[in-house]
């Protein structure tokens, strides 16, 4: 089977003339067959008496896949011409390129292919404006290709620029057949489009005439060919039809054309002899980021970091606008945080997801999903919801969905809903952490500014609150904060918080939870509502941020004698543990690895101090945004490498390489794994049992031994 592909600018005259092709073809004798690739569906009508033609979308949408029959989608038309019409969304909504490739996939299915026709004409809308459109031009699709053009510059300049798009699926063989031109009546038309040809290395198959007969055959819902077989028109569309046959068996040469470069382009708008080609041919546009080599891959989207963030808000439902695939996807990693809260025993109540989908498939990637959404707004507000939060992924901004329509007509109908719509559309928005930036400036909107703080309450902000997630990470908490007689009134943005956003303001001081880009971040959302400056210390890590913290702490509520006191005693606990594990590790050599965000001296001040020699620190934290290296008090390398990291192993040949990223060592070193550490400076011992213990684990594994 032959297949021909017609493209030209929109209000060309494509459809009409594939029509009358199509009908000059059946009469050769040949069977054929027209698909409309065109939401107007259209293409088909003049072979059909005038009558439009059940769409293959439309078909799609009514019927389920177990009772399509193809049939129910292709009719017969004028001289036996099979009829099909993709369809489309209404303007404005959905992707009508979605909604061709459905179209070529279900024609597939449902066994079009075996139909035994000898040729396919294709009638394409408009230019290749993006991929769904340009699958007839696919090697799989499209054995040659005719241009419809007239002698107007914009008809050419589209029709040059279909000629790119040609390059663009390149299949190693020529197969543009040619231009036809379609007359408007415009002076010096036929030697415009013929320099065009020229200059583009191909030709023009015919010259159609600006003839009346046209408009009386489409009244009539005939074509030329059937109504006015022996007119001129006919005859220049007898051949284009020859062309096509030539092409079929061999004797009409198909082209690779050499599209026009835009200084070539004005020498034919302005009547010029069209100048030689620069020489540097079209540039095509690669995938930078496939070249990358310095930026960390993006772990998840800025969808989940939305909808993560809203998830952590207690009775919030999460409608996810996209598939349910996302949805499941961001709800079974949310379970595993959940998991987590109740294997520490950190959590005394039941933490539910709230994550739900809108459930948008292939139908609203081409129709639309404003209807999916508008349901799934209805379904959590009968579900008892009152606070609502709709994140975008991928699709719903792809095809352009207009969300904040129906959020803003949901919020009217309901008003005392908090409604919230972050359009993240996946990743466009950019990473996890940008997605959940968005949401957290969302959820902060809605905290009251009016409430007065209470002295003995703080609040904890941070992005994750994995520190905490253990029982001896909230016994350290609480025992700091008891010094002062202080407890946590909201933790920003977490689960298990006491509070809900709306009463941070109750809270007398807003604590980082780790001094990282990310929390910093948060804390300049809050700043921004509030008016409040953050507290001057994260939560501490190590004896020196511990003494650090409690004297700030002291100071803000006045309690300085008790931080002395408190500093004194782990000072001294300190020291303890200290002299526990100094015999262990004294003499020892280590090198770090930090990729981590945040301060590292809470490790590299506890290893000196247990006379660890430390040989080399290197930073490799490759941020994708700024702030991302981490401040030391200690001589460090930034932007440390792979192979600065080998030939350090070989140089010092440490007892210990210690990092958060498994690494082959050589024989005498031990790798040790940086784990999450939690609060306070007693959690550091865990760690370093973990250096001390891990030579101790046998290099191979114990079941290798058996048999």
């Amino acid at each position: 089977m032959f297949q021909m592909a017609v493209y030209g600018k929109g209000g060309i005259g494509k459809s009409t003339l594939s029509a009358n092709i199509s009908l000059a073809l059946a009469e050769s004798g040949l069977r054929v067959m027209q698909v409309g690739c065109d939401p107007k569906h259209d293409s088909t009508r003049l072979l059909l008496g005038g009558r439009a033609q059940r769409t293959v979308l439309d078909y799609v949408r009514d019927v389920p896949v177990g009772r399509r029959r193809l049939e129910d989608v292709i009719e017969e038309g004028s001289g036996g011409v099979l009829c099909a019409e993709a369809g489309g969304p209404e303007p404005g909504i959905g992707c009508a390129g979605r909604g061709i490739l459905t179209t070529f996939e279900t024609l597939k299915r449902l066994g079009a292919d075996s139909l035994e026709t000898d040729v396919r004409v294709y009638d394409v809308l408009g230019d290749v404006v993006c991929g769904g459109f340009a699958v007839p031009l696919r090697g799989d699709y499209a054995d040659a290709v005719i241009l419809v053009t007239s002698g107007e510059f914009m008809a050419m300049y589209a029709a040059n620029n279909i000629m790119r798009g040609l390059l663009n699926f390149d299949t190693g063989g020529p197969r543009l057949l040619g231009i036809v031109l379609n007359s408007r009546g415009v002076e010096g038309e036929s030697e415009a489009v013929r320099r065009l040809a020229d200059a583009a290395g191909t030709r023009v198959l015919a010259e159609i005439p600006r003839d009346g007969l046209f408009a009386e055959a489409e009244a009539a819902g005939r074509t030329v060919m059937e109504m006015f077989p022996d007119s001129e028109a006919a005859s220049a569309l007898r051949e284009v039809a020859e062309a096509v046959r030539g092409a079929m068996d061999g004797t009409v040469p198909l082209t690779s054309p050499t599209p026009l470069d835009d200084l070539q382009l004005s020498d034919l708008a302005a009547g010029r002899p069209i100048r030689p080609a620069s020489g540097g041919g079209i540039p095509r546009t690669g995938c930078p980021g496939c070249g990358l080599t310095h930026q960390r891959v993006m772990m998840s989207c800025a969808a989940y970091g939305a909808a993560n963030a809203f998830a952590r808000v207690g009775g919030t439902a999460v409608l996810v606008h996209g598939p349910m695939s996302c949805a499941y996807l961001m709800d079974v990693s949310r379970a595993k945080a959940v998991a987590d809260a109740f294997a520490g025993r950190v959590s005394d109540r039941s933490l539910r997801s709230g994550i739900r989908s809108t459930f948008m498939d292939d139908e609203a990637s081409i129709f639309g999903g404003n209807a999916y959404l508008k349901a799934a707004l209805d379904r959590a507000y009968a579900d008892g919801y009152r606070r609502i939060a709709v994140v975008t992924t991928c699709m719903p901004g792809i095809i352009g969905d207009d969300c904040l329509a129906v959020t803003d007509a949901f919020s009217r109908e309901h008003p005392g809903v908090r409604l919230s719509l972050v359009r993240a559309d996946g990743d466009v928005a950019g990473d996890y952490t940008d997605g959940f930036m968005l949401a957290a400036e969302s959820v902060a909107e809605s905290m009251d500014t009016s409430l007065e703080p209470d002295p003995g309450l703080v609040n904890l902000v941070g992005v994750t609150f994995f520190d905490l997630q253990s029982r001896d990470g909230l016994r350290t908490l609480e025992g700091m904060l008891s010094v002062f007689g202080l407890r946590v009134n909201c933790m920003f943005l977490d689960e298990r918080s006491p509070a809900p956003p709306e009463e941070f303001c109750c809270g007398s001081a807003d604590i980082p939870v780790s001094d990282t880009a990310p929390v910093r971040d948060v804390m300049s959302i809050i700043s921004r509502r509030t008016g409040r400056a953050p507290f001057p210390a994260p939560l501490p890590l190590g004896i020196r941020a511990y003494r650090e913290w409690i004297r700030a702490m002291g100071r803000l509520t006045g309690k300085e004698s008790e931080a002395e006191a408190e500093v004194a005693r782990a000072e001294a606990d300190y020291a303890g543990l200290v002299e526990a594990h100094r015999p262990r590790m004294e003499g020892r050599s280590a090198l770090v690895v930090w990729k981590m965000g945040g301060n590292p001296d809470w490790l590299l001040d506890t290893l000196e101090d247990l006379g660890v020699d430390i040989v080399r620190v290197g930073f490799n934290t490759i941020s994708r945004k700024a702030g991302g290296i981490p401040d030391t008090s200690h001589e460090a390398v930034a932007d440390y490498t792979d192979a600065q990291l080998m030939e350090d192993l070989d140089r010092f040949r440490p007892d210990f390489l210690i990092g958060d990223v498994v690494r082959p060592v050589p024989d005498g070193t031990t790798f040790v794994k940086l784990v999450r550490m939690g609060v306070g400076y007693r959690t550091v011992f865990d760690f370093v049992r973990t250096i001390g213990n891990t030579p101790l684990i046998p290099a191979t594994e114990g079941w290798r031994m058996i048999g």
